[in-house]
């Protein structure tokens, strides 16, 4: 009995791989068409970040940050050089007394 079974079921095998030998032509289509996608949106995805980029770049040296920021600092070089001289200048004051 299961002999019969079995071999009613046998002529699903030569079939089933035509099926898939026939199927994955198709299959492969697809997968290449897929991977396509996935390139072009990944180039599209960097252009948009190099614009973005771009952009706040151009914002930076429009408002002159890198110049601002060297302003500051040179500011508080200034300041702080000053502080030591008046700290020298105390510290020389009370051990000359």
């Amino acid at each position: 009995m299961t002999d019969s079974i079995v071999m009613k079921r046998l002529w699903a095998i030569p079939l089933l791989a035509g099926v898939l030998f026939g199927v994955s032509p198709v299959l492969a289509e697809e997968s290449k068409g897929m991977m396509e996608r996935v390139e072009t949106t990944a180039k599209e995805v960097g252009r948009k970040i190099e614009d973005k980029t771009k952009a706040v770049v151009k914002k930076v040296e429009d408002k002159h940050v890198v110049d601002k920021v060297g302003e500051k600092l040179k500011k508080a070089a200034t300041k702080t050089a000053e502080g030591f001289e008046k700290a020298g200048a105390k510290i020389k004051e009370k051990l000359s007394n």
